[in-house]
């Protein structure tokens, strides 16, 4: 398309591709990848791992790398009306045209979008009825990818920098007639998984009974960057146009979490932890300042509080800021880990909101999921907080967990007032003191500990959301909650099977597609795809038995089966464990297969 066609549409910005930093390439002579995010530019140009990879696979000589999206309402419509394929956005060509059309998925949410953007770019649905472009699909959904197994020709489970690189030397040396052999080859990519190398077998009651090798692979564990000192950092990120989600530089402190919540998906699948240093940290901030004109830069990990060197980033941090005018956001805070020091910079920066995540409003509580904080904790912060200038203090706060009780969810408010009113004694500032909580449910994930609890049910969600709003009025107070229908089918497809293919087709010719957008997501078209196809939703948001084959049993990501059932234990004795970065291994599997940085400095 040209531009002069483009700029008629909502939001154009989205489909130029000339932004700053943006990276075009002939085609000629060189592997071809569409590389795409099955969500709007707005939140695709947000993902700093979306950025990483496709910045990493454009520095390689003989790859060119062009990014496409899904499209807003009116530009779809276009695509369909004059039955022009789907395009990327360097060169406007066709996805179609492609070698390779690689998805980053974030969330199961985004699997319809998945298949719109393959029947927009004209290219067949099924995997074993296409023989080119290969599709395949990373990113944290792909850590249970069964449900679309009937799309995808291979999965890539881990971090990319690495797996990325195998694919492409395995790309090289096909002679592009035999999908077959091309899956054989890339299936020894270390993280590869080629659905069609295994088979599974159902019993009478529904559940997987067998999952049969097929191949030479038994099973299939993710890719790491063992040093992410040395790992691929984009010096010059694409600098989007318009105004997106995230439209700040990024930066990693480290990958990786060992506090151990028993709920947390990503605390499991994203294990060893690695961090940056301090001397590493300072260059790639100063670099990606000079190359975007950025006036923002976040700090980004799981557990910010946790850097190892986290006195000595701070002073970075104020460094950089007065030297480039620039501010300094550091996410992920522990509430039980919050350095005056920190807090006075945040406030500097004219920032006067903070937010720490609880989780849960009673000790008892806590101590099953892990959450290892006291009230004294959250009260010495909200003290400091609030002395140092902070106006809004948010917390984030869970229901419908494992052994949760009314109690524990009426202590929720009762906790919110106690904050508000201990918060208003150490008030130095004119602007009222207020408390917001964001609310959501406990969504059992595969490879954490409560991976095979039941997710709420609905009408119990919504009652204790009640009680909550009861208990909590007042213009000091905002409460927040997440999209429970949502929750409920992300559950059921998260935690899914091979089954689930025929349903999220089901669901997408009925017009099932944005179910990540609560203004698109319609329930009622997932139900009735459900019932076609005989299965039923709480299949898969109810309790598994512990002795059950999982979907994703054969999908490693480096933490143990039996460790977390070791876990799960102890969790219903409300015992607690402490992390492994304060104290001993508690061998939870990952030094089998990667060597673990925090045994390394102990040692």
């Amino acid at each position: 398309m040209k531009i002069s066609e483009i700029v008629k549409f909502q939001k154009p910005y989205a489909y130029f591709g000339n932004e700053l930093n943006s990276i075009h390439k002939e085609h000629e002579g060189k592997i071809k990848i569409a590389f795409v995010y099955p969500d709007l530019y707005d939140i695709g140009m947000s993902s700093l791992g979306y950025k990483i990879l496709y910045h990493m696979l454009n520095d390689m000589e003989d790859v060119v790398a062009e990014r496409a999206f899904s499209p807003l309402e009116d530009m779809e419509k276009y695509l369909r009306d004059t039955g022009t394929p789907l395009f990327t956005l360097e060169s406007h060509t066709p996805v179609n045209e492609f070698d390779i059309v690689a998805f980053s998925v974030q969330t199961v949410l985004d699997y319809t979008n998945i298949l719109n953007i393959l029947e927009l770019a004209k290219i067949p649905l099924y995997s074993e009825k296409r023989e080119y472009p290969l599709v395949f699909m990373g990113g944290t959904a792909a850590y249970n990818p069964e449900p679309m197994f009937k799309f995808i020709d291979f999965f890539a489970l881990g971090e990319g920098e690495y797996e990325l690189r195998g694919v492409i030397e395995k790309f090289k040396i096909w002679n592009k007639k035999n999908k077959k052999e091309f899956l054989n080859e890339v299936s020894k990519v270390r993280g590869i998984y080629v659905p069609s190398h295994f088979d599974v077998e159902y019993g009478k009651d529904g559940r997987i009974k067998k999952i049969i090798p097929l191949h030479n692979e038994m099973y299939v564990i993710k890719d790491v960057v063992p040093d992410i000192n040395k790992s691929y950092s984009p010096l010059k990120p694409v600098v989007p146009f318009g105004r997106v989600a995230m439209d700040k530089a990024n930066v990693e402190l480290f990958r990786g979490c060992t506090r151990g919540c028993r709920f947390c998906q990503a605390g499991m699948v994203y294990r060893p932890v690695r961090e940056k240093s301090v001397e590493r940290l300072k260059y790639e901030m100063e670099e990606i300042l000079k190359n975007t004109g950025y006036e923002e830069i976040t700090l980004l990990s799981l557990s910010s509080s946790d850097y190892s060197h986290l006195d000595e980033i701070i002073d970075v941090a104020e460094e950089i800021s007065r030297k480039y005018h620039v501010s300094i956001s550091v996410p992920s805070l522990r509430i039980d880990k919050f350095p005056e020091k920190l807090g006075r910079m945040i406030v500097s920066q004219r920032v006067h909101t903070i937010t720490f995540a609880i989780e849960a409003a009673t000790e008892r509580l806590r101590n099953v999921i892990n959450k290892t904080i006291n009230e004294k904790d959250i009260f010495d912060t909200v003290k400091k907080a609030v002395s140092l200038g902070f106006h809004t203090m948010k917390f984030y706060f869970m229901i419908g967990l494992p052994t949760e009780t009314d109690e524990d969810v009426e202590a929720i408010a009762d906790l919110a007032k106690r904050i508000y009113a201990y918060g208003q004694k150490f008030r130095t500032f004119r602007k009222p003191f207020s408390v917001h909580l964001s609310i959501n449910p406990f969504m059992p994930q595969p490879n954490t500990v409560f991976q095979w609890e039941k997710f709420e049910n609905l009408d119990d969600l919504y009652r204790k959301k009640k009680i909550i709003l009861d208990k909590l009025r007042g213009r000091q107070f905002k409460v927040d909650f997440g999209f429970f229908d949502m929750n409920y089918l992300e559950v059921a497809l998260g935690r899914g099977d091979r089954k689930l293919s025929n349903v999220i087709e089901t669901a997408f010719r009925k017009g099932a597609k944005m179910d990540g957008w609560v203004e698109h997501f319609k329930l009622d078209l997932w139900l009735e795809a459900f019932e076609e196809n005989g299965i039923s939703p709480s299949f898969y948001t109810s309790e598994i038995p512990t002795d059950a084959i999982l979907p994703w049993d054969h999908l490693l990501c480096g933490v143990s089966k039996r460790y977390l059932l070791f876990e799960r234990n102890k969790a219903f004795q409300g015992k607690t464990t402490n992390d492994c970065r304060n104290g001993i291994c508690n061998g939870c599997g990952i030094t089998d297969f990667f060597v673990c940085p925090v045994l390394q400095r102990k040692n």
